[in-house]
């Protein structure tokens, strides 16, 4: 799943403020999972990432490491200084990504059918 998290504040990376930040859970590498989970544990004080599908702070990361995985020029410090509602939004795409929901997407997947104008009879 890829996307645009509109910041709600923007955050400052390489001296520009950066008010959305980019993202693609399927640049997800191993390595990048694996840092994202080590990192959200030792952040946790060990007690993150036991349950990675009701693990906020995992879920939290791996969104982190998804703006990353698209942004390899941003440094996973850089996207950590995002505050407020927009930790929310970061933490939705993990959220999305852990349950496998990133493919669901809000548009119908098809066009309404049509209405049957009359009474319908039964045999």
């Amino acid at each position: 799943m890829k996307g645009i998290i509109e910041l709600n504040k923007a955050i400052r990376i390489d001296g520009t403020d950066v008010k959305e930040l980019s993202y693609d859970t399927d640049k997800i590498t191993v390595d990048l999972y694996l840092k994202a989970i080590n990192r959200a544990v030792t952040q946790g004080n060990g007690i993150t990432g036991a349950n990675i599908k009701i693990d906020a702070g995992a879920q939290l990361m791996l969104g982190m490491y998804a703006v990353i995985a698209d942004n390899p020029a941003y440094d996973i410090t850089d996207v950590e200084r995002i505050t407020g509602a927009d930790i929310m939004k970061v933490a939705m795409v993990g959220m999305a990504f852990t349950l496998g929901r990133e493919d669901q997407t809000e548009e119908q997947s098809e066009a309404p059918s049509e209405v049957t104008v009359g009474l319908s009879t039964q045999a």
